[in-house]
């Protein structure tokens, strides 16, 4: 009962930190810009700073489950920039692909991005290669860097 009661108090003061943060709905921004109205199995919204009020550029990545598949997924990955109060999508990014997406970082045209690849003795359910890659803004084309 007291883990109770401390878990429902700490969740209440946490309540303002997470209205603070003000990033919209992303799930339906993703769902509806990203994945043609697909619910993802897991969605990433990376923005290039961390404060949604000075945020301008992000790169989302989807992964959503391949009907009829053994729990396969397709990729679905965009380059999101702010349109007055809300995000839009400017291009989708191709030849990206990997899991667990982690530690954007943003550039003057660019983005990269490090993901989780095959290696050549990997099971197609665990990647375990990190690779880094490079995404040009001006064309959505990502480019592999080692």
């Amino acid at each position: 009962m007291r883990r109770t009661l401390a878990a429902i108090l700490l969740s209440l003061l946490s309540v303002p930190a997470a209205l603070a943060q003000d990033w919209g709905n992303l799930d339906a921004l993703i769902i509806s810009q990203l994945t043609d109205g697909a619910t993802p199995e897991m969605a990433q919204f990376m923005p290039d700073t961390a404060d949604p009020a000075t945020a301008t550029r992000a790169l989302a990545i989807a992964y959503v489950h391949i009907p009829g598949s053994a729990g396969s997924v397709s990729i679905d990955v965009g380059l999101f920039q702010r349109a007055g109060q809300g995000w839009s999508m400017t291009r989708r990014v191709d030849g990206l692909f990997g899991m667990g997406p982690e530690n954007p970082a943003f550039g003057p045209g660019w983005v990269e991005i490090t993901t989780s690849t095959l290696g050549p003795d990997d099971p197609r359910c665990c990647p375990s290669v990190k690779t880094r890659w490079r995404i040009e803004m001006a064309t959505g084309q990502a480019f592999r860097l080692n």
